[in-house]
């Protein structure tokens, strides 16, 4: 997965979080494929796991500043997607990095971040650059 402006929201601290939750998927993709040890996708999963609750909780900082109308939504959203993490942490502690797990990976998290980024995303910060305080 590589970043490109296609997915730049125009809000730098927005982007830069993006660029390194990519980065962090990346290495969750890349110990999955790579085969390492257990503990190295565990791990690498952990901190992916860390990044993406401290990313979406400055996401809805921003959004409760600028009042943003569907901030419920958008929070639901996240929870989600927090939830389907911790499930994939769950059974990768239960089965190991085989290869379906990559690929539910993949489409999990990787899927999943570009739909939401090219969209909520983007409405968000079009939102807070028309309202900007």
């Amino acid at each position: 997965m590589e970043w490109n402006e296609n997915l730049a929201t125009g809000v730098q601290e927005i982007d830069d979080q993006h660029k390194e939750l990519i980065s962090r998927i990346n290495g969750v993709l890349a110990a999955c494929n790579e085969r390492k040890g257990k503990e190295v996708v565990e791990e690498t999963l952990d901190f992916l796991g860390a990044y993406v609750i401290e990313h979406f909780r400055a996401e809805e900082r921003l959004q409760q500043r600028y009042n943003y109308p569907a901030y419920d939504l958008h929070k639901d959203l996240h929870d989600q997607f927090i939830e389907r993490l911790n499930e994939l942490k769950r059974k990768f502690g239960e089965e190991g990095a085989n290869l379906t797990l990559v690929l539910q990976v993949n489409r999990a998290i990787v899927e999943w971040f570009i739909a939401h980024i090219n969209k909520v995303d983007k409405e968000f910060a079009n939102y807070m650059r028309d309202n900007a305080i």
